[in-house]
């Protein structure tokens, strides 16, 4: 069966791209519509606080105070820490993606700036992706404006992070090292120890996801000895742990349809 035959005999909406940096072949499935961003938002201002790192010589050590007030719900472990503590914007980074801490980044939020890390997503060419919120302040499903993105947007951050041209190519191995280390559940490709893949040692896989009760996305960058490639998959309309096996069949065969 092919992909797009597979993705339309799922329950819920998708939306797949998918690019070969080698070959730039591409895989398109409705990936210019948009969908609630979730915690895959927290890739842009990621990119917002790493240009200020290159652009303004901001310091990763600069400290943040964390209040009760700032303290929120939803992942990440901030929310059951001791309020009046101090971070670094380093650490408070380094949770926001790998254990998507949403008190984290609602911290970094404030202090960036909505308007900026909005201006920086249009710089970068993301037409459809826009912050409206900071997390988990109303729950995601019942606010009427959301944070939302689109898969073309997503994969493309993530090509300008492969490519070294969202910033400095030393900056952006930075925040590619980061991606490597989100500890969410992986479905832009097959699982390291399976084929294509020779071992878990041959691919990297630098990542984000997001979740909510009916939305699941994978978002990042795949590299293996057989194929390096960009992918964002995007889904919603069903429970979470029907769409991340979806997700996972569909980035079982990106692999394939790129080649």
């Amino acid at each position: 069966m092919a992909l797009q035959e597979l993705i339309d005999s799922l329950p819920g909406r998708y939306a797949v791209f998918a690019k070969n940096l080698v070959n730039n072949k591409t895989f398109d499935y409705h990936a210019n519509e948009t969908f609630p961003s979730a915690s895959v938002i927290k890739i842009p201002i990621l990119m917002e606080l790493y240009r200020r790192v290159e652009e303004s010589h901001l310091s990763l050590d600069h400290l943040l105070l964390m209040g009760k007030e700032d303290q929120v719900g939803g992942s990440g472990v901030l929310k059951d820490l001791t309020p009046a503590t101090e971070y670094s914007l380093r650490d408070l980074a380094t949770l926001m993606i790998t254990v998507s801490d949403n008190t984290a980044t609602n911290l970094l939020i404030d202090y960036l700036g909505v308007d900026n890390i909005n201006a920086t997503i249009r710089h970068l060419g993301a037409q459809n992706t826009e912050l409206i919120r900071k997390l988990q302040r109303v729950p995601a499903e019942q606010h009427s404006r959301v944070n939302h993105t689109c898969a073309y947007d997503m994969a493309l951050l993530m090509e300008k992070l492969a490519t070294g041209t969202a910033t400095s190519l030393a900056v952006s191995e930075e925040m590619v090292s980061l991606l490597s280390r989100c500890q969410g559940p992986v479905s832009i490709a097959k699982a390291p120890a399976d084929p294509p893949f020779v071992g878990k040692n041959d691919v990297l896989i630098a990542h984000k996801t997001g979740s909510l009760s009916e939305a699941c996305h994978d978002v990042g960058i795949v590299y293996s000895p057989q194929i390096n490639y960009i992918a964002a998959i995007l889904s919603e309309g069903a429970p979470y742990p029907t769409l991340l096996t979806n997700t996972r069949r569909i980035g079982s065969h990106l692999t394939r349809v790129l080649r």
